[in-house]
């Protein structure tokens, strides 16, 4: 090798992990400890044209995704070694022969496709339908989503020559072609998880074929490298490496260390997941829990929940505007002075409970009915006991995902991240609630952290998924179960699941009426 060659090779010492979310897009250059030595954030918007809808503008995320790897590559576009890739699960978008788009994308938020959910389960049964695909029937897979295109736009249903990803998108533009990695491909619907491959009797029942959708490429593989238009507009290097990687959701597990059999990742962020990987698929009897895959025949089981860290934010939006001035007059997050606020009430919140349902559920129930309620409400009860009791009634939702997947896959370690793991009140919650030792590690961006895995198993920096995570993940406070604090919430647990079983019913009747 010449000598400029070898030293060329000798200082690629960096691995880039671009996150194409719903609100951001994220790049992060990792040095060989997983330690982040630069990172870009572009934020990107969400449009709500109708209620219930929400739609995001797929060239939007595409210049995001450049501006976020440009920022970041004028400080070591040089020294990257290799690009991997961590997306947002369950958006569609259509587009023509000539790959533009025909709808914007409509992500995982959007509830427009519910009854097209319905009439697949009616068409295939939900049993049927979960055991093929790894998916309970829901509004938020690209399945129904599909269907709602062809009856209500038929004009661009018979127009549309591709279905896509958000990531998809974004591959499409850089390389010129359509792939999707298997992990992309679980959450829509359409994979069997079995197989790893694209379930004939799910694209009949939608009414597209093969050849409407991306091809498959494991993402901890070198599935392309850079070409020269590409490098030149991201400020990389031309032919560094790239790996699809995986879904947001999956690679958060990746990114956190929670690959190993019993190792539980739990995410406090605007919403929630509780995920466990698996080394083959596995499905609940009551479908009470999704399985995706991830990468090199590992499975993901788990659910995720739309009411966690958003159900503060509507709090402070709307009753914390005294702590909202004093955060600014201290400069501290007005999060810190709620917590603090908390933890003055004592578990159990003398007998006030929250049921956090506040903009319906996913899982452990799928309620698109259901709303947020208060019970044991008293004139003894100050504004810690509220804000407690919404931490308290989100981990018990939580909770309930955890059981199902401990009875078939043991849960002995949970690890956490996400915005509410920075509260230490809110790990020892979920310490007590789920009788687990608790682990927050690290990392802040842990998808980033888990597409840079893959990417570093696709060149052979490491040999296994396992083997990077041991190396890169650095686990930080831990949280034991306190004995008395443990059975004040085995009580308080039963009665929230009685309360959501006995009230769900008018709240249904509550919302017809509007």
């Amino acid at each position: 090798m010449e000598k400029g060659m070898l030293e060329m090779a000798l200082n690629k010492d960096i691995l880039l992990g671009v996150d194409i979310g719903t609100t951001a897009v994220r790049a992060l250059a990792f040095n060989a400890r997983g330690r982040v030595v630069k990172e870009a954030k572009i934020e990107v918007g969400v449009e709500h044209p109708k209620p219930s809808w929400a739609e995001q503008n797929p060239d939007e995320l595409y210049l995001s995704t450049v501006k976020a790897v440009q920022a970041v590559a004028k400080h070591v576009g040089g020294r990257v070694k290799a690009v991997g890739f961590s997306g947002q699960m369950h958006g569609l978008c259509c587009v023509d022969k000539d790959g533009k788009p025909l709808t914007k994308l409509i992500p995982w938020v959007d509830v427009r496709a519910g009854e097209q959910a319905e009439e697949l389960e009616r068409l295939l049964g939900a049993k049927e339908l979960y055991r093929r695909t790894g998916c309970p029937p829901l509004f938020v897979y690209i399945a129904p989503k599909i269907l709602w295109v062809k009856e209500n736009q038929p004009n661009i249903f018979s127009e549309c020559k591709k279905i896509l990803t958000a990531q998809d998108y974004v591959v499409f533009k850089l390389f010129g072609d359509y792939y999707t990695n298997p992990s992309l491909a679980s959450g829509s619907q359409l994979l069997n998880i079995s197989s790893i491959k694209w379930d004939g009797k799910l694209l009949e029942a939608v009414g597209i074929g093969e050849e409407h959708l991306p091809t498959l490429v494991e993402g901890d593989r070198v599935f392309d490298r850079l070409p020269s238009h590409a490098a030149e507009e991201l400020g990389l290097g031309e032919g560094v490496p790239v790996a699809l990687g995986a879904s947001d959701g999956a690679l958060s597990n990746v990114g956190v260390g929670a690959v190993r059999g019993g190792v539980c990742a739990v995410n406090l962020g605007s919403s929630g997941a509780v995920r466990v990987v698996s080394r083959k698929p596995m499905w609940d009897e009551d479908m009470r829990f999704f399985c995706y895959y991830v990468a090199s025949k590992r499975w993901l089981c788990g659910g995720a929940v739309n009411n966690c860290g958003i159900v503060l934010r509507w709090y402070r939006d709307n009753f914390a505007e005294k702590e909202m001035e004093r955060a600014v007059e201290l400069g501290v997050d007005v999060y810190k002075l709620l917590d603090e606020e908390a933890g003055k009430a004592p578990a159990g919140c003398d007998g006030l409970m929250f049921l956090p349902f506040m903009s319906g559920e996913r899982f452990p129930v799928r309620d698109p009915y259901v709303r947020g309620m208060v019970f044991g409400l008293s004139l003894g009860h100050g504004r810690g006991h509220v804000i407690r009791s919404m931490v308290e009634g989100v981990t018990f939702t939580l909770k309930w995902i955890a059981d199902a997947l401990e009875e078939h896959l043991g849960i002995g370690l949970v690890k956490v991240s996400g915005g509410g793991a920075r509260s230490k009140l809110w790990r020892q919650i979920v310490s007590d609630v789920f009788e687990k030792r608790v682990v927050k590690t690290d990392v802040e961006e842990a998808s980033a952290l888990g597409a840079v895995i893959l990417a570093g198993v696709a060149v052979g920096e490491y040999r296994s998924i396992e083997e990077a995570s041991e190396r890169l993940v650095v686990d930080g406070e831990e949280h034991l179960p306190r004995p008395d604090t443990v059975k004040v919430y085995r009580r308080t647990f039963e009665i929230f699941k009685e309360a959501y079983s006995s009230s769900r019913e008018y709240c249904e009747r509550l919302l017809k009426m509007e």
